[in-house]
């Protein structure tokens, strides 16, 4: 099997949720326990915010020192950190398994061409994601600036730190509701950290853990011959 390098770090409770991920569905399907060699490198949160334009550097050395310590591709545990992903995967010593493709192939296999999608500022106001999306024929809709401000509080200020509450769920799930609404027939939760709050039940339309999602993908990808 191949070794898994994972960018890890931000933040610190969706690494652990991926890493989770991985070991358990291996179990699953194997009934023991010889899941695949995993290597985490953890960046620091304040690190990669604070390093802005410079981000692809700092992504495309953390992947050389994964190589170095024997990955055999990389994934990352965050989305956001996939703005980075187009022009670092072209030059790098070993592969990075993008989490939007993984998404992608779930979202086709739904048959669902316009989704909703909800994440930090960042990869909603950007357009990364929804460009991965559109390659596939996916339509992406965002919620307004107001909602994707008090997400992004959201997330940065609870559910990094391991933290749920009722009113918050209560907000998001009405914000799925006002993207179904516009005509979403999923939801993409776009940030590691929002399975935390929101659960297929929250919702009436699909809802796409790209966490999950991601982990079955780098682990299909490492068992693959």
């Amino acid at each position: 099997m191949k070794t898994i390098g994972i960018i890890g770090g931000l933040g610190p409770e969706s690494t652990s949720e991926f890493y989770q991920h991985i070991t358990r569905r291996y179990y699953e399907l194997k009934g023991d326990y010889a899941y695949p060699e995993i290597i985490i490198y953890s960046v620091s949160f304040e690190q990669f915010i604070d390093c802005g334009y410079e981000a692809a550097f700092l992504i495309r050395d953390i992947i050389e020192k994964l190589d170095a310590a024997g990955a055999d591709f990389v994934t990352a545990a965050c989305n956001s950190i996939h703005i980075v992903h187009e022009a670092v995967s072209k030059n790098i010593p070993i592969p990075w398994i993008s989490i939007m493709d993984a998404v992608v192939e779930e979202i086709q296999r739904r048959s669902i061409t316009t989704v909703g999608l909800l994440g930090t500022v960042f990869t909603m106001s950007n357009d990364f994601y929804r460009k991965a999306l559109a390659r596939h024929g996916i339509e992406t809709i965002v919620p307004d600036d107001t909602a994707q401000q008090e997400i992004n509080r959201i997330i940065f200020t609870e559910l990094v730190r391991g933290i749920t509450t009722a009113a918050s769920k209560k907000y998001v799930t009405r914000c799925i509701n006002d993207l179904e609404n516009r005509g979403a027939g999923g939801v993409v939760l776009g940030c590691t950290e929002l399975p935390f709050l929101i659960r297929q039940e929250d919702a009436s339309v699909p809802v796409f853990d790209s966490t999950l999602i991601y982990a079955h993908r780098a682990l299909d990808f490492a068992m693959e011959v």
